[in-house]
């Protein structure tokens, strides 16, 4: 299975966005102190994935686990087994 991490990134980005408008935090307020607000930005608009500690710090200031934020149709069917019929 190949990944089209350009729509992974475009769905990431989406959905970050969604999670952090329904909070009704703003940008600066899940950045924190962990990550530069021009950093967040950067994420939020699909310009460059999270790191590892990046998509830690969000999840936590989004009071959400970090499998919130990776849940995306892209990444559904991975890890899944075909099924032989």
């Amino acid at each position: 299975m190949s990944i089209d991490w350009d729509k992974v990134l475009a769905e990431f980005s989406a959905n970050l966005l969604k999670i952090r408008k329904e909070s009704k935090k703003s940008q600066e307020l899940i950045a924190g102190l962990g990550i530069s607000v021009r950093n967040y930005q950067k994420i939020e608009k699909g310009e460059t994935f999270p790191s590892f500690k990046s998509l830690i710090i969000i999840s936590q200031n989004l009071n959400v686990p970090p499998k919130t934020l990776l849940d995306l149709p892209s990444l559904k069917s991975i890890g899944e087994t075909k099924k032989n019929s």
